[in-house]
């Protein structure tokens, strides 16, 4: 069973006003991704819908808060949206060891996609992935490797390989520097439009900010 060791971090100021999954002290990359070289071009952002506005997530998938806007703000947005076509959403890694296992689920949802994805299906199964991986109790190494023949198309010895090799860690550094760089501090962040919502459970600011963006 995998073992929650998250930290959370009441509001304290104006950057975070809820509590959420972040570093002891800041924000920093996991010790396993430190002196790797960032490859923002090794797989595309996952992304859904192609509409006019950006809605940016920054996610690390052992943060159980990350876990609730998934259950709680997501399928508003995608209603509401999404599948109006008034917003692409786009998820970016942010892993900052929620859980002991955090960078590896990470790992293990960008093999699925490097393994699933197509010139027309980018993402492949990444959020099939994702969605399974949030709902599991069970984030070992080998589980997760399970979790993706069981769940999608993949062959368990690929993302086992990508686990055990790191073969994704540039694609999170590259995702994690950019959140560094647009004030990222800790997970679930929004940003819409380059404009981080200061709540991002308050659904009804992220629909306003996306029709103000248009």
């Amino acid at each position: 069973m995998h073992r929650r060791s998250f930290l959370t971090l009441a509001g304290t100021g104006a950057t975070l006003s809820i509590a959420g999954c972040t570093s002891l002290f800041e924000a920093s990359l996991p010790d396993e991704l430190e002196d790797v070289e960032p490859d923002a071009d090794q797989l595309p952002v996952p992304t859904i819908a192609s509409g006019p506005v950006t809605i940016d997530v920054y996610e690390d998938l052992g943060c159980p808060v990350c876990h609730d806007f998934q259950a709680d703000v997501f399928p508003d947005l995608e209603a509401r949206l999404l599948e109006t076509g008034e917003a692409t959403y786009r998820h970016y890694d942010f892993p900052v060891s929620a859980d002991d296992q955090s960078t590896a689920m990470a790992t293990a949802a960008r093999a699925v996609q490097a393994e699933t994805m197509t010139e027309d299906e980018p993402a492949g199964e990444f959020f099939a992935y994702k969605q399974a991986v949030i709902a599991a109790d069970d984030w070992s190494d080998d589980a997760l490797a399970d979790l993706a023949a069981s769940e999608t198309d993949v062959d368990r010895d690929a993302v086992a390989d990508a686990l055990s090799d790191g073969t994704y860690y540039p694609t999170l550094v590259a995702d994690w520097n950019r959140g560094d760089e647009n004030g990222v501090e800790g997970t679930p962040t929004v940003i819409v439009d380059g404009e981080q919502i200061e709540d991002p459970f308050e659904i009804d600011e992220i629909v306003s900010s996306v029709e103000d963006a248009r």
